[in-house]
């Protein structure tokens, strides 16, 4: 793992974090001094993140597709075509790395829409990860996000 790569799986682990550790408190005190319900923000956070992680194995798949129907004509080898479809993956990523977040999500309320756009964002990165990367909801330690 290249550690001038910045959707390494290290990094991405690192901004996962910083999401959870440093952004939530934040944005978990600004909910509570508008109080808003801790519930809905919880639930559109792991939404967002499964929404993602949907769209990105629904892209991959059209790249794998796409990359199968090419193994069928005559071309590379194979391996070489299993190479070109994890640096078309990797592209992806890097792409989406590279775009404005808060592009990625408009229909959000405004005042949840920073923390939400970061979430969409880390978790495409992290569904197009190889292997891809999913937040462990259920074993989530308990208490940490109390409200």
């Amino acid at each position: 793992e290249s550690m001038n790569n910045p959707v390494s799986k290290t990094r991405l682990t690192e901004m996962y974090d910083n999401l959870k550790l440093l952004q939530w408190p934040k944005v978990k005190d600004q909910l509570k001094s508008r109080k808003r319900n801790p519930k809905e923000a919880k639930d559109l956070i792991q939404k967002t993140f499964g929404n993602a992680s949907d769209e990105m194995k629904r892209r991959r798949q059209q790249i794998e597709e796409m990359f199968q129907q090419s193994e069928s004509s005559s071309g590379p080898t194979p391996q070489k075509v299993k190479e070109y479809r994890q640096l078309t993956v990797q592209n992806l990523q890097m792409a989406l790395f590279h775009t404005n977040k808060e592009e990625l999500l408009k229909e959000v309320k405004e005042d949840l829409r920073p923390l939400t756009s970061e979430c969409y964002w880390l978790s495409c990165l992290m569904a197009l990860n190889n292997p891809p990367l999913q937040p462990d909801w259920k074993n989530h330690v308990p208490g940490f996000d109390s409200w």
